[in-house]
């Protein structure tokens, strides 16, 4: 473990360490100047290099550098800005400053003297438009707008499934702030109502849909699921085939026609995306949040990075990646409710 970790033993959990920028940026002046370092333009930005080594490199910013594209240049992901930010306790850029950029996270499990960092998946199913009547499971357009809003305005990074498989691999480091999005089943609302607030905000979020609800009534069509992904907003992974709960053995079942059965479970809906979408396979979320040991297995066999229940709470570097924990947001959740499920940091003293 870090001696020195970003993360401070604090009241504020979630607030990085401020870093000593001055002093640091001179440490680091002197190391590119010792190793004979190139200065220049950095690259896609209108930035300038000032001193780079093999962990930081020190930027002085044009008048059109951005968190964002400094994050694009360098960290090779623009959603990674938070890193930039908290490292250099700053929320935007001006011209003219000098930003020191670590390229490789120091403590990529973020695991700390002072406890460990989590991550929340919230779990949405419909939505409906505002005004409408309270649905437990569907939320209103307008409160899933104030939720984004509340994301945007407290520096949460919203990531992807894919961002947390490296982070639990170990092979990445992710924002402090991170929270992953998804949405269940399929319904046809993700795409009325929910696709036009996170497109408004910028916002990504996973779509888990069964196949055999594609297309129907009120589900989601292959159409509108082509069109929320060319947004690059949006991914579609499998929810299952007919979202049975896969650790039910049917009437009469034996074990080898049970665990077939499951095999195509996971299959049909694998396969449709990949067919349908040309994407990836990797996040499988359970019907009901539902698993055992078998499905265990069957996902695992299937090459799957994670998986996902329903069991509330967050989700640490050192998480089992197929049994992640989700927690459901619901019609009534007011704001305050919805920041209480913002679990990012478990206070745990581990020295």
């Amino acid at each position: 473990m870090s001696a020195n970790p970003q993360q401070p033993m604090s009241a504020n959990p979630r607030q990085p360490m401020p870093v000593n920028r001055r002093r640091l940026r001179s440490r680091l002046l002197l190391l590119g100047l010792a190793a004979g370092l190139a200065w220049g333009c950095a690259p896609s930005t209108d930035s300038r290099v000032v001193a780079r080594s093999s962990d930081f490199v020190v930027v002085s910013t044009g008048s059109k550098t951005t968190l964002r594209s400094l994050a694009r240049a360098y960290l090779g992901d623009e959603s990674l800005y938070r890193i930039i930010a908290d490292f250099n306790d700053v929320s935007r850029v001006r011209g003219g400053q000098e930003l020191v950029i670590p390229l490789k996270p120091a403590n990529r499990a973020a695991v700390y003297p002072n406890g460990y960092q989590v991550v929340p998946i919230l779990t949405y199913h419909r939505f409906a438009p505002k005004g409408q009547g309270c649905d437990k499971l569907a939320v209103d357009a307008r409160s899933f707008a104030k939720q984004l809003a509340y994301l945007r305005d407290n520096h949460y990074s919203v990531i992807t499934f894919s961002q947390l498989a490296d982070f639990i691999e170990g092979k990445a480091a992710i924002p402090p702030k991170s929270v992953i999005l998804t949405i269940d089943d399929g319904y046809r609302s993700a795409y009325d109502v929910a696709y036009p607030v996170l497109r408004r905000y910028g916002q990504k979020a996973t779509i888990f849909v069964y196949s055999d609800f594609i297309g129907a009534g009120a589900g989601l069509t292959w159409a509108q699921m082509k069109e929320m992904v060319a947004s690059r907003l949006i991914d579609i992974q499998p929810h299952s085939k007919t979202h049975s709960d896969l650790t039910i053995r049917l009437e009469g079942e034996s074990e080898k026609a049970y665990r077939e059965r499951i095999r195509e479970e996971v299959r049909h809906p694998s396969k449709a995306i990949e067919r349908n979408l040309g994407l990836p396979i990797h996040t499988f979320s359970y019907p009901y949040g539902a698993e055992n040991d078998a499905v265990l297995a069957i996902v695992e066999a299937a090459d799957f990075r994670l998986g996902t229940t329903v069991t509330r709470g967050s989700n640490p570097s050192f998480a089992h990646p197929l049994a992640l924990r989700r927690t459901q947001i619901y019609c009534d959740d007011d704001i305050k409710t919805f920041a209480k499920r913002l679990d990012v940091f478990k206070n745990v003293a581990l020295k």
